[in-house]
Parts: structure tokens; sequence; C-alpha cells
């Protein structure tokens, strides 16, 4: 019994698909956020000095006006420079010169130094220190040309306009982040619902349920993935099928031979004549024997079944050699029918694993001796033609009619009255390891009078050129 507190294995740390998703998906708002805030701050800052320098400019140009008649009374009257204070008129924080094309100072605003704010050739605008503070400065010159005017206004003076705007300037731009925000986190977590949804289905299904998941309404990014399971529900579902379908063909196989077997037995043990005790022991012998085969058979058979996930392990074999180690394992059973093995073997390279050849190879040549008569022959050649490595097996045997040439590659099919032991199972595990590689087979008629065998090879990648081939020892083929 096992005890129910027995440790489970350390959980994995995954990854979260929508967390990394959402982290990008906001990542990316809040650099465009905040890449188009700062566009849109220097785009208004740039427009707002525009509107500052033309509000500069009209007071510049007003002010020179009004100036000219109080600037030519000063003159006719003698009077030196004038200082004005243009606070109750034009504001503080403005500072302005006016100046004569010679140079000679003409009227200045309150608490103005006498020194040009800039050159007074230096005409538009500029932004420079004016007595330490940082101020833009326009010069202009009247109608006349008989005066030069030069205004300043401290930077800092329009920023006091801005800062009582910037908490509702700051209520949209957040708004602006936080929407944009909510709609991807939505937007990230409808998209991977339908993970969850294949995920709860998968969950609550039973271990036999094996229907494909629905494809409607998924993404396409996910509709590959879940493609991918169907087909793998697919192909579990016919190996399933597969495997109930043999395990009760060999069960039936397996009655008869058995039921054989006990009933050969008890009549053994009930005959008191020696002659007949050993004739009825012999039989005995003989129906184990077919049995064992059988069951080499069957167990064959299921590694064929698996050699399919075995195809990437395929490697360059030499066709020949192989064939040569099957016959030297099996002319015993030849000898002691008196049958005679032709060999004609030229190089064939095939690309295939070494135990499917082995036992396609072992197959064909076992069921040549099972049929071909005391005394008679069979030839096994192999070669390359056009490319393609092949193996012939013939025999003298009876041969099999045109007509059921298809059927005696089904399980367990045998030919009636052919006299010959076997389980019908030889052909099949032939058939499986030939298409496991691509290779095609082809039934005839033998000129020895029985039949023959072509098992065609796909050809040897270009790749493989310079692989040395494996021989194939005889140690390493399996046995059946």
């Amino acid at each position: 019994m096992h005890s129910s507190s027995e440790a489970s294995p350390p959980a994995v740390p995954g990854w979260s698909l929508r967390r990394r998703l959402l982290v990008l998906t906001a990542s990316v708002t809040a650099i465009a956020w905040l890449v188009g805030g700062t566009a849109t701050f220097f785009v208004s800052r740039h427009i707002s000095n525009t509107l500052f320098d033309h509000r500069l400019r009209d007071i510049a140009e007003e002010l020179l006006t009004f100036a000219d008649h109080e600037i030519t009374e000063l003159q006719e009257a003698g009077a030196g420079i004038v200082h004005v204070d243009g606070a109750r008129t034009i504001g503080a924080h403005y500072h302005y010169q006016i100046w004569s094309p010679e140079g000679r100072l003409l009227l200045v605003s309150v608490h103005t130094g006498h020194a040009p704010f800039a050159p007074l050739h230096r005409l538009g605008f500029s932004t420079d220190l004016v007595r330490g503070v940082r101020s833009r400065i326009i010069v202009i010159v009247s109608d006349d040309g008989s005066k030069i005017l030069e205004m300043a206004e401290p930077l800092s003076a329009r920023s006091v306009y801005l800062v009582p705007d910037l908490p509702l300037l700051l209520i949209p731009l957040l708004f602006s982040l936080a929407v944009p925000l909510g709609f991807g986190a939505w937007m990230v977590r409808a998209a991977t619902g339908s993970l969850d949804e294949s995920a709860l289905q998968l969950r609550q299904r039973s271990p036999d349920d094996l229907r494909p998941l629905p494809l409607a309404g998924l993404p396409l990014e996910l509709t590959p993935i879940v493609a991918a399971i169907n087909s793998l529900f697919s192909r579990i579902e016919n190996a399933l099928a597969v495997e109930r379908s043999f395990t009760a063909a060999a069960a039936h196989e397996l009655r008869t031979p058995l039921a054989n077997i006990k009933i050969q037995a008890q009549v053994a043990s009930l005959t008191r004549d020696e002659a007949s005790r050993q004739r009825m022991l012999a039989r005995l012998a003989s129906s184990i024997d077919h049995t064992s085969h059988m069951v080499d058979q069957l167990l064959t058979m299921s590694r064929i079944d698996g050699l399919i996930a075995l195809r990437a392990q395929a490697v360059r074999l030499q066709l020949d050699s192989v064939a040569a180690h099957v016959i030297d394992e099996l002319r015993s059973s030849a000898d002691r029918r008196s049958q005679t093995i032709i060999e004609e073997f030229d190089a064939a390279d095939v690309e295939a694993t070494e135990f499917g050849v082995a036992v396609l190879v072992r197959n064909l040549l076992d069921n040549a001796i099972r049929y071909t008569p005391v005394s008679g022959a069979i030839r096994v050649r192999t070669g390359t033609r056009d490319g393609r490595g092949f193996l012939t097996v013939e025999d003298s045997g009876p041969g099999i009619p045109e007509a059921q040439r298809q059927q005696v590659f089904e399980r367990f099919f045998r030919l009636p009255n052919s006299g010959a032991e076997g389980c019908g199972i030889g052909l099949s595990i032939v058939r499986a390891v030939a298409e496991m590689h691509g290779a095609e087979i082809a039934l005839a008629q033998s000129v020895l009078g029985g039949l023959q065998v072509t098992v065609e090879f796909p050809p040897v990648p270009a790749v493989a050129s310079d692989v040395p081939a494996a021989t194939g020892n005889p140690g390493d083929l399996p046995h059946s």
C-alpha cells in the first residue's frame, strides 16, 4: 500500500503568457504616452512662446507709437533722459529702452539700466540675460527710422501663466494613460481567454474521451496548437483501435492452438499404448512449437508497431550484409528440409533501422522455407536499381494466386489448403516494416515456380554518402 503522503515531484516554475502580454502592453502604452506627452509639451511650449512673442511685438509697436510724441516734446524742451513708469500701462515685468540711431538713450522704463539689452542693429527677437535674468528681447525701428526700441520680458513671467493650468492639463493626460492601459488589459484577457477554455475542456475530459477540440472562435496563433492536439488525439485513438483489434485477434488465434494442446495432452495421458503415446507427444511438441512461433510473431508485430517512433534513428545499412547474416541463422531450417538457398548479392545501401530490416528479411526467408517443398530451391538477391536498393526472395513453392496477393498482407490471413504451418502474421510484419521505411513491395510469379517478393527501398540521401554503412553484425540482429 502506498502512503497518501508521498512527496509529489517539485513543481517546475513556469511563466505566464498573459502576464507577459500585460507587461508588454503596459510598457508600450506607457512609452507611447511619455513620447506623445513630451512631444505635446514641446509643441505647446513652442506655440505658447510664439503667442507671447506676438504679444511682446504688439506691445513694443504700440509703445513706440505713443512714445514718439512724448520724446519729441522733451527734445524741444531740452530735457535729458526721461524714466517712465510703465507698470500701470504695460506691466511691471516689462523693461524697455528707446534709442536714437546714433546710440543716444532717449527714453527708458523705471528700474531699467542704461546699457542696451542687445546690439541695436540686431533687429527682431533674441534671448539673453538682462540684469542677470534670462529674458526675451525684441528690437524694432520706428517707421521713420528715427528711434529704436528694445523691450525685454523675463521668461519666468511667462511661466506664471502656465503653472495654474498644469492640474487641468494633468487630468486629461492621466486619463489618456489610464484608458489605453485598461483597454489593453481587457484585450489581453479576451485574447487569452481561449487558452483557459481549451484547458478547461481538457481537464474535464475522461481519459478515454479523444474527441477533437473545437477550432471555431480560436485566434489564428492558437489554432495550430489545438490542431496539433487534435492530430495527437486522432493518432492515439487509431493506435488504441489497432491495439484493441490486435488483442482481440491474437486472443482468438491463440485460443485454437491452446485448446489443441490441451486436448492432445489429455489424449496422451489416457493412451496406454506406448507407440500411440509417443505419436501424441510428438504432435503435442509440434503444436507447442507452432504456438511458440505464433507468440514470437505477435511480440515481433508489437515491436514493429513501436518502430514508427524510432524512424529518426535510421542509419545507413548494407542490405546484402544483413541478408547474408539472416541466411546464416536460418540455414539449418532449410538444411533439415534439404532445401538449397541461392545467394546472389550485389552491394545495396539503404537507410533504415537495423532491427526492422532484419525482421523483414527473416520473415520473407522463413515464409519461403515453410512453403518450399522438400529438396526445393530458394533464391535471395540484393542489388541497386535506379539508385534504389532492393531485396528479392523467390521460392519454388505453390505461390500465391494473383487474386489473393493483397489479402495475404492482412493479419492472421492464411491461404486455404496451403499445406504449411503458419500463423498468418509474417507478411503483415513485412508490410509494416516496408511502410515505415517508405519501401515498396511487389508480389509476382517466380521463375522457380513459386512466389517472388521484391522490396525496393527509397534512395539513400546524398548527405549520407560519406557516412560508413553499418554491416549488421550477427549478434546485433534480432531473433524471432
